[in-house]
């Protein structure tokens, strides 16, 4: 009896172990041939079950990157959906996941613009940003004019405002990587762009991807994935899977004295920006305490005391994995004259991880009457004014299912 318990256990060991790349392919292959987005789900979750921590993420990263080879980005998507919803420390990663998806969805050839609209914006959109990531970076040098002219390419249309947002902030990623994570070029390339929108979008995509690349203690999940897409090691500006050495970029990326770095050292106009991004340092440099956070913010220039607060309130959101009392309970503390700020930066990641408005509305609903309560009810209208610019019927309908006294303030935002 006990010999038969020891051979079953072995046997469901074995069947929990990693594929090798020569059987996990066919075995995607064979899946995603059928559609079936729920098996791909908890094949990839089999896979990578004997793994942990960096570990299972690189493990998950490699089957995303297999899985959405072929323009099978929909069905990456839909796998990856899947396994978050029953997997929080998935959907904690989603968003560099979604990247790797983009990344690999994009190839040599293909039409930049088509596979931009194959994306979805599950987790914050990072499919868009991935292709972008992509599209930049190949081939060495910098085009700027091919850098400039992308974002007319795929989504130029007045009602596409939503999906330029999600190019020109894929330019900021790209652009800090193609240039070897040296900051102040990737903002000076951003400067290329036209329009102040198209310009502040694009410096947000810099310093967050400055942000994260810079993280201790963590491999790099997009330059990891642009040098496992390309067969060409080169192909990709040379991009391994490890964080960038600090020692070997020019500009320090962090300064583990002074967390408002580098929102301290740089020109006036990148400071709106900055500080919009600068959330994620500041709880690093704060042991993840929301009030000491909240206090660092209150050391930023008054005038972009709002924008740190924000910040902060994206990563309460983000960093509780949208749980609304953690995320309120979170942004509750620091200076009640900033706090509203933090609730705009929470609410408005609600809407981005999912591009919709009721998630937003779900929140706002939970927030205590008062100052900030009403400033999340406008941000709700303001996200919904980028997802639906051209369409007053749409923007209405999404603000008319806010609290009775959240209509009025949706609509604000909302420019109705």
């Amino acid at each position: 009896m006990k010999r038969h318990v020891m051979l079953a256990a072995a046997a469901l060991l074995s069947a929990c172990s990693a594929l090798t790349p020569q059987e996990l392919g066919p075995r995607i292959d064979k899946l995603a041939a059928a559609g079936d987005t729920a098996a791909l789900a908890t094949l990839a979750r089999d896979h990578c079950r004997a793994t942990s921590g960096d570990d299972r993420q690189a493990c998950l990263e490699d089957y995303f990157l297999t899985l959405a080879a072929g323009h099978r980005v929909r069905l990456a998507l839909g796998a990856l959906e899947r396994l978050g919803g029953s997997d929080d420390e998935v959907a904690r990663e989603g968003h560099g996941y979604t990247h790797v998806i983009g990344i690999r969805a994009w190839q040599p050839g293909d039409d930049v613009a088509e596979v931009f609209r194959s994306c979805t914006g599950l987790y914050q959109s990072g499919c868009y940003h991935g292709v972008i990531q992509a599209y930049l970076t190949e081939g060495g040098a910098l085009d700027s004019a091919r850098a400039i002219s992308l974002c007319d390419q795929v989504a130029a249309a007045p009602e596409d405002r939503w999906l330029r947002f999600q190019c020109v902030h894929g330019l900021g990623h790209g652009f800090e990587m193609a240039l070897g994570w040296e900051l102040p070029r990737a903002l000076s390339s951003c400067d290329w762009l036209a329009s102040w929108w198209d310009r502040e979008s694009c410096y947000g995509g810099a310093f967050m991807e400055n942000a994260v690349a810079s993280q201790p203690g963590r491999h790099h999940t997009s330059a990891r994935a642009l040098a496992a897409a390309d067969p060409e090691p080169a192909g990709h500006a040379g991009h391994g899977g490890h964080m960038p050495d600090p020692a070997a970029v020019a500009f320090r990326m962090r300064d583990s004295t002074d967390a408002l770095y580098p929102c301290t050292v740089l020109d006036q106009r990148y400071l709106r920006s900055c500080f919009q991004v600068q959330g994620g340092i500041i709880l690093n440099a704060s042991a993840q305490d929301f009030r000491r956070a909240a206090t660092e913010c209150n050391r930023a220039p008054e005038g972009f005391r709002r924008e740190c607060y924000l910040s902060l309130g994206t990563n309460a959101s983000g960093s509780t994995g949208q749980s609304i009392a953690e995320a309120i309970a979170h942004c509750s503390k620091g200076d009640p004259a900033y706090q509203p700020w933090c609730f705009v930066g929470a609410v408005k990641n609600f809407i981005d991880v999912t591009a919709l408005p009721e998630d937003g509305v779900r929140f706002c609903r939970e927030v205590a009457q008062g100052e900030n309560r009403v400033q999340c009810w406008r941000a709700v209208g303001e996200q919904v004014a980028t997802l639906y610019p051209t369409d007053p019927v749409r923007r209405t309908a999404a603000c008319a299912l806010a609290a009775a006294d959240g209509v009025a303030p949706c609509r604000l935002g909302a420019l109705l």
